[in-house]
């Protein structure tokens, strides 16, 4: 049983200017992750090893330091070096996505991608994996239609899956290990641990943050709004947490699982993430079938995904 979201949950939790003068960090090698090449399985999170993540704190974004969360989540600098939000590895075939938020990587009637760059495991300036470079990202084409404003990005549509460049013939799951992703969720709450690096009000963007608790699934009707599905969780992270992996799994409060969402909108207590579905897995299976194919990557289908442009040119 679904009830309509409050209005009043509509709220960004957006783009936090990026303040950070940290150098980058040591030349990113391989972590004892690689597995044969295409062997990824979407469900199933994979790790380098590594030390167990200290589990959130329900309804309070706590610090979330160590596990897999260490090195597959990291702040996802855009639109320029401007602006910072969050993001995660998710596995898949090609061993080089992200899962994030739309309002991220186009808004205002425009691709944020230009100059964009991955920091995983940043923490207090430091950048002990190095930055990895998005080469490209892929939206619903219901998000691009809606076009909605920063002040008001809360929906269903409101996620996006961004492909990076190796470096130096490493693939970004080799070195950082993978959540996994899952495009189905019951209507029952959903136990779920929302990470992300929220940089206004109390939070300075300067650490992993998390909050856990039973996500409920409910419905999004606005006459502006293609209708869909949400998910929705008390916590209080605020800007530049958008993006943010919404986990779910038996280790999910230590930052490994598998990823049903990202951080939305909100308001002072509540966090809203689109619900991933049918149409998720369309976008995400356009993006992994592109980036799999990195010479002569093709265009998705516009119907399916809409392409920001390669190399991070806008």
């Amino acid at each position: 049983m679904t009830v309509a979201i409050a209005a009043t949950v509509t709220a960004a939790v957006a783009l936090a200017t990026w303040t950070s003068d940290a150098p980058q960090g040591a030349r990113v090698v391989g972590l004892g992750s690689a597995a044969p090449w295409g062997s990824a399985d979407p469900r199933t999170p994979t790790a380098p090893s590594g030390s167990t993540a200290q589990p959130p704190v329900q309804g309070q974004a706590g610090p979330v330091v160590g596990g897999l969360s260490a090195t597959s989540v990291g702040v996802l600098v855009v639109d320029g070096g401007r602006h910072q939000c969050s993001a995660a590895v998710v596995a898949s075939r090609s061993r080089r996505l992200l899962a994030t938020a739309a309002h991220c990587v186009w808004l205002g009637g425009a691709w944020r991608v230009d100059g964009a760059f991955f920091i995983p495991g940043y923490a207090a300036g430091e950048e002990p994996l190095g930055r990895w470079t998005v080469d490209t990202a892929y939206v619903p084409p219901a998000w691009q239609q809606a076009n909605s404003p920063i002040e008001d990005v809360a929906a269903p549509t409101d996620f996006a899956f961004v492909t990076l460049l190796p470096r130096d013939g490493v693939l970004p799951e080799q070195a950082l290990g993978a959540q996994g992703i899952r495009f189905t969720t019951p209507d029952s709450q959903l136990p779920v641990a929302a990470l992300g690096y929220p940089a206004t009000g109390i939070y300075d963007g300067q650490s992993l943050r998390g909050c856990d608790g039973d996500a409920a699934a409910q419905s999004f009707d606005r006459p502006d709004r293609p209708p869909g599905q949400v998910l929705s969780l008390t916590c209080d992270m605020t800007e530049g947490a958008s993006g943010g992996p919404w986990l779910t799994g038996p280790d999910a409060t230590r930052g490994r699982g598998q990823v049903v969402g990202v951080v939305s909108g909100g308001d002072d207590t509540t966090l809203v993430s689109p619900r991933f579905d049918d149409t998720a897995r369309q976008v995400y299976e356009a993006a992994d079938s592109a980036a799999q194919l990195p010479d002569q990557p093709p265009t998705p289908d516009p119907a399916l995904a809409r392409t920001a442009p390669r190399g991070g040119t806008s």
